[in-house]
């Protein structure tokens, strides 16, 4: 069930003895790394600050006042970074692609921000099998690349979304029924531990490590600074989306139903639906992309012609980037009837607030590739949803509105929301504790949800290769390992 709210993330830090508007620690911090990288450091009251600031996705990001950004253009300065914030026994965040829903997902107030935008590297293999990439890429550059060539990866479904956050998240992609999680189509990848120590990682090397990032957050272990990704062929997609209103949603059921029901045969395959109000009217917005023209025909009525235009048509038309932004996330076992009524309840809740807030009811497959592929492919993940080839529901409950003084109000809301949905899966026997950490609030328990089994080995790969537990007590931000532990 969802958790309780916890305090603000940003609490932790108050046993700073302040010096000036910021803490002695992070004006240490600052002063030693601008030392050694004074072209990496950026200061408030510059162009620079404020670029940084407004690269993020989330308003409620942007607003964060860091001490200073320190930007590294390499792993190396990375490492030597972190062993002077962690000297000066300093809170510090970290930015790949500054997507985050939530207002700490990767920024700090009057910390140090490492902001790794300008780890920007994209290497691709000469066997065209694999993909290197730093973790300030995005994937909308990074798909166009990758097609000319005809290839693809599995990535994101917005292109304005970063590599990093979408592959430790999780990575739920257009190509999921097929190739699984993003981060199952991960390979290696480079980490800076909180002694500073650069790690190359893998199953062979460090597996254990290597088993907790697949699924249990890189920022829980270490600051990554490339990854190793599966390449796949790529010969041409239909994808596209349309909009109907109220009247036509029983139409709308049927055709995600018969959809579910080939999903194991048609893995080329990815359907989201997506309700929401607008102009006092209920409406479902569906995106789709198949590898076959006549396989999801019932929501066709405009084709793009790659999976890097209907991430840029995504983008248009899910446009709330500098604006106020929240999910919330559940799963259960897929029951159409049970979505149906779900779906009923949202709407019930919801439709006081139509005028004020805008609400959306998102559903996702969590397909039987997703549970299986990465045990079969013996490198496996943390999420414990290992079982039947058969699909289960992920559910997004988003948030947009313009003001921070109902942000709580928001917040409570989708509490209230998700706990009603979840209630309800958990009485007909269809819940899970399972949450997608992409789509999850801070006020969720991301970690407790892969079960004590999955939690117990995060915890001690984690004592392993953070003993001080810098990456619990000094990083701020969600979905800690154990979040109780330091609310």
């Amino acid at each position: 069930m969802a958790a309780s709210k916890p305090q603000s993330k940003d609490d932790q830090v108050t046993e700073y003895i302040a010096v000036g508007k910021f803490s002695k620690n992070v004006v240490a911090a600052c002063d030693a790394v601008a030392a050694l990288f004074p072209a990496q450091v950026v200061r408030a009251a510059s162009s620079a600050y404020i670029e940084a600031q407004n690269s993020y996705w989330n308003a409620s990001q942007r607003q964060k006042e860091p001490a200073c950004f320190f930007q590294p253009t390499s792993a190396e300065q990375v490492s030597a970074a972190i062993v002077e914030v962690v000297r000066a026994d300093c809170a510090f965040a970290i930015k790949g692609g500054g997507h985050s829903s939530n207002p700490d997902g990767s920024s700090i107030q009057d910390g140090f921000q490492f902001d790794l935008s300008k780890l920007n590297h994209i290497e691709i293999s000469e066997t065209d099998r694999t993909l290197r990439v730093g973790p300030g890429v995005h994937w909308g550059p990074l798909l166009k690349i990758l097609e000319s060539r005809g290839l693809s990866a599995v990535g994101g479904r917005d292109a304005g979304v970063g590599v990093p956050g979408f592959v430790f998240g999780g990575g739920l992609s257009y190509y999921s029924a097929q190739h699984g999680w993003g981060i199952d189509n991960l390979i290696s990848f480079d980490i800076v531990l909180a002694n500073g120590d650069l790690l190359t990682v893998d199953r062979d090397s460090h597996p254990d490590l290597d088993k907790a990032l697949h699924g249990g957050g890189a920022f829980n272990f270490g600051i990554v600074t490339s990854l190793t990704l599966k390449l796949h062929s790529y010969d041409g997609m239909w994808g596209g989306m349309n909009v109907v209103d109220e009247a036509n949603f029983d139409a709308v059921w049927d055709a995600y139903d018969k959809y579910t029901s080939d999903l194991i045969e048609e893995k080329k395959a990815h359907l989201i639906m997506d309700f929401f109000s607008s102009m006092a009217e209920w409406w479902s917005r569906n995106s789709w992309l198949s590898s076959h023209r006549n396989r999801i025909r019932p929501f066709s009525k405009a084709f793009v012609a790659s999976p890097n235009g209907l991430a840029k048509e995504m983008q248009e038309v899910t446009n709330c980037r500098g604006e106020r932004n929240a999910y919330w996330t559940l799963a259960m076992r897929y029951d159409i009837r049970l979505l149906k009524d779900c779906y009923e309840l949202w709407a019930r809740m919801t439709k006081a607030y139509e005028d004020r807030f805008r609400f959306a009811f998102d559903v996702n497959h969590i397909t039987p590739a997703m549970r299986n592929q990465a045990a079969r492919r013996g490198t496996g993940n943390v999420y414990g949803l290992e079982g039947e080839d058969k699909p289960m529901t992920n559910i997004l409950l988003t948030a947009r509105w313009s003001h921070e003084s109902e942000d709580e109000l928001v917040a409570s809301i989708l509490q209230s929301l998700g706990d009603a949905i979840e209630a309800t899966a958990y009485r007909e026997g269809k819940g899970l504790s399972f949450k997608y950490m992409n789509y999850a609030h801070h006020y969720q328990d991301v970690i407790a949800g892969f079960g004590e089994q999955n939690k117990a080995f995060l915890l001690k790969v984690a004592a392993k290769y953070d003993p001080t537990e810098v990456f619990q007590r000094l990083r701020q931000g969600p979905f800690k390992l154990e979040e109780d532990r330091w609310d």
